[in-house]
């Protein structure tokens, strides 16, 4: 994805706006792969990652709550937000059609998930390191550390399967 979704006049708003459109474009992913999935395993780590990613959407709209004054609700939120992408600079939809019977086994889910949030933490990095905004900065390396949380608990769920 690289920087192409950035001009680099973003407020932290945007920012935060940019990785909820794509946390629910990665949460879009996860739940038609469910549709698609054979095996009972397979269909139960995608919908736990699907819903993963509705709490990631929740956490980044409490940060979005705490930066703009305006008492906003998650409705109009939404209005705002695009989630053409996921994590990682996909289309949920043209990655789905190329994922089709990819998925074989949950740690296949599970390690494919783990590429996800590590190109996600990557790039927050790398957009934190260039910006030039320190509140803008901040918010990046805060949903670095976000991404980091998740790969743990990835790991985690694969320890466990």
């Amino acid at each position: 994805m690289g920087m192409m979704l950035l001009k680099g006049d973003e407020t932290p708003q945007d920012i935060i706006c940019l990785a909820y459109g794509l946390e629910e474009g990665l949460r879009k992913f996860y739940a038609a792969s469910t549709k698609m999935a054979i095996e009972a395993e397979v269909i139960k780590v995608l919908s736990k990652l699907a819903e993963i990613e509705v709490r990631h959407k929740q956490k980044l709209f409490d940060l979005y709550k705490t930066i703009d004054s305006a008492d906003t609700a998650i409705e109009n939120f939404e209005d705002t937000v695009s989630s053409e992408l996921m994590e990682g600079g996909f289309d949920p939809d043209k990655l789905l059609e190329e994922s089709t019977g990819t998925f074989k086994n949950a740690s296949e889910v599970l390690n494919f998930a783990m590429m996800l949030e590590a190109q996600g933490m990557d790039l927050y990095m790398r957009y934190a390191e260039k910006s030039q905004d320190p509140r803008v900065k901040e918010v990046f390396f805060i949903m670095a550390d976000d991404e980091k949380a998740h790969l743990n608990s990835l790991g985690n769920l694969l320890e466990n399967i």
